[in-house]
């Protein structure tokens, strides 16, 4: 309906911009005529590219325009669908495959020397670093305040009450039994579905760390369900539900998303391109003369950072 509405408005205007002009003046009215002309050619393709175009009687020109627009509307539309498909699927899988509770319950396991992931839960001193010495964290409401995982808001919490709850497995480096913080209401936000897979901090919520929780294939390659492995040029702890989740499900969901935000970039980018063409084409085709300038535009470090475009006619 948009388009056809258009295409009447462009016919309307064309129509009307045939009329002849027989007084003393025809020459400057003439000449505004051409830069309205070419300022309308402008606005209907900022619109709908292609419409200046077909303003403009570039008929083909016009159509490949919107024919550009279209198809990436449509892969835009399409890949948005399958980066939430595939964000559903994270989510439900982290849902029933990381635990907040077992996060509390396991977190000192690491901690020890002979755990085959220790070594990638060390901190800038080769202690263990604990949550709440790191940036990242969760939030999860409990007594009807909302908590944190770590400090960072000046607020010693979490470190006072897991040390008071779990003391003995704070000292032993063993499982903490306590069932304190077995009510807290995690909030599920986007940070919290990336740290679970993105940060070792949280690698103890996952239900397949320790023997007999994954497969003897996995076992048979690395030793034990948990192991570390070098990705993206830094060693990770990782469990095959952590790489199913991380690699799999995220990072789809994430490819897709970026094609998506490509789609709209050539979207934005077609829109200029058409305004551009439909504008120049007009004022060409009334004679005008047209000088026109580009030069790149660098930011600080001298890395290209846009064109500037100025137009004279």
């Amino acid at each position: 309906m948009k388009i056809f509405i258009l295409l009447f408005f462009i016919t309307l205007l064309q129509s009307q911009s045939t009329n002849h002009l027989v007084n003393k003046n025809n020459l400057d009215v003439i000449e505004n005529k051409a830069n309205n002309n070419a300022f309308i050619a402008l606005a209907l393709s900022a619109i709908l590219p292609g419409a200046g175009q077909i303003y403009n009687k570039n008929y083909k020109r016009g159509i490949a325009y919107l024919a550009f627009e279209l198809i990436n509307l449509t892969k835009r539309s399409k890949y948005l669908d399958k980066g939430d498909e595939f964000v559903v699927q994270y989510k439900n899988f982290a849902n029933n495959h990381w635990s907040f509770n077992r996060w509390i319950s396991d977190l000192n396991i690491y901690a020890d020397e002979s755990n085959p992931v220790n070594s990638v839960m060390l901190g800038p001193n080769n202690d263990f670093f604990y949550p709440w010495d790191d940036s990242h964290h969760i939030e999860f409401y409990l007594d009807g305040y909302l908590r944190r995982t770590n400090s960072s808001n000046g607020n010693g919490w979490f470190e006072n009450t897991y040390k008071t709850e779990c003391n003995d497995a704070f000292i032993n480096n063993q499982e903490c039994d306590n069932n304190y913080f077995e009510d807290a209401e995690v909030v599920k936000n986007h940070d919290f579905y990336e740290g679970i897979g993105k940060y070792d901090l949280f690698f103890a919520g996952w239900d397949d760390t320790q023997d007999g929780e994954c497969s003897e294939d996995t076992i048979a390659q690395y030793g034990s369900c948990s192991y570390v492995l070098l990705t993206n040029n830094t060693e990770n702890a990782y469990t095959d539900n952590k790489i199913y989740y991380q690699y799999e499900l995220r990072d789809k969901a994430n490819k897709n998303y970026d094609i998506a935000e490509n789609a709209l970039t050539f979207i934005f980018i077609n829109h200029a391109v058409s305004m551009l063409d439909a504008f120049i084409v007009n004022l060409a085709s009334n004679k005008s003369s047209i000088n026109y300038m580009t030069q790149p535009l660098y930011d600080n470090n001298m890395k290209l950072n846009g064109i500037e475009f100025s137009l004279q006619w």
